[in-house]
């Protein structure tokens, strides 16, 4: 018998069992990405814990006239492997909250590590346009991570300079300066 700590049931099926700490975060974009969040949070994550975790009845799709992801969902969807992060500081929350800009917000999200279904939050799209196209982690580290990092390092550049809400004015000059560094380092 296993005990949920929530409300302390007794229960056979350990996938029953909830744990709530929210200081969970799920990754299904691009902060999988140890670059990407590394430059976002402005530091090494050696002292964080990764686990690999999964939300069914979800997709990625590639968000209109970008590179990255929104999830959405639909009881017909297969489900979404992401990475469960544990560890964040406030410091970080508040970079990352910077980065997913005003068109991310953290909500709440059940998602499994191995038999157990941990409540996490994640980034949900607000006011993104998913397109029809897939998104695939796989294909985008191998295309766009090394650009993807140089836009974070100079997305983050603008964090603490401005608001999010002021930041987004420069999205269009912040994507064409990491082409521009991107194509000189190739």
């Amino acid at each position: 018998m296993h005990t949920s700590p929530i409300n302390e049931y007794q229960t056979k099926d350990p996938a029953r069992i909830i744990l709530i700490t929210m200081d969970h975060y799920f990754f299904y974009g691009t902060l999988r990405s140890l670059f990407v969040l590394e430059a976002v949070i402005g530091r090494s994550s050696s002292d964080l814990i990764f686990q690999e975790a999964f939300v069914p009845n979800s997709e990625l799709r590639i968000v209109v006239n970008e590179s990255f992801p929104v999830i959405i969902f639909d009881p017909l969807y297969k489900g979404v492997n992401g990475t469960l992060v544990q560890g964040l500081n406030s410091k970080d929350v508040s970079r990352i909250l910077f980065f997913e800009d005003v068109e991310f917000t953290p909500q709440k999200l059940l998602v499994r590590v191995g038999q157990k279904n941990i409540q996490a939050k994640y980034f949900s799209q607000q006011g993104v346009r998913p397109s029809d196209d897939p998104w695939s982690f796989e294909e985008w580290k191998k295309k766009e991570e090394k650009l993807s990092t140089i836009t974070a390092k100079l997305w983050m550049e603008l964090y603490e300079k401005y608001t999010a809400i002021e930041a987004e004015q420069y999205w269009s000059d912040i994507k064409k300066k990491a082409i521009s560094k991107f194509n000189l380092n190739d």
